[in-house]
């Protein structure tokens, strides 16, 4: 099994008062990524069965590791 990918959750993407542990669950909740340019969208249930929108990007502070860059409830999205 290879090295865990590193995940680092940034200040912005917790805005919207959705913690650490909420982000990463929805997003091994979600499965296979939908890639967007440079951008992973995340879409998974967190552990209190809330649908989250989860954005990741490369990190630029740890190379090869993901940084989350948004997550927002999923309802709140028009396009849902």
């Amino acid at each position: 099994m290879g090295k865990p990918l590193r995940i680092r959750v940034t200040r912005s993407a917790r805005r919207h008062r959705i913690g650490n542990a909420r982000i990463l669950t929805a997003m091994r909740h979600a499965g296979r990524p939908t890639v967007i340019g440079n951008r992973l969208v995340y879409v998974g249930a967190d552990d209190r069965g809330v649908e989250l929108v989860v954005l990741a990007v490369p990190d630029n502070k740890h190379g090869g590791g993901l940084a989350v860059i948004h997550a927002v409830p999923a309802e709140w999205h028009t396009w849902r």
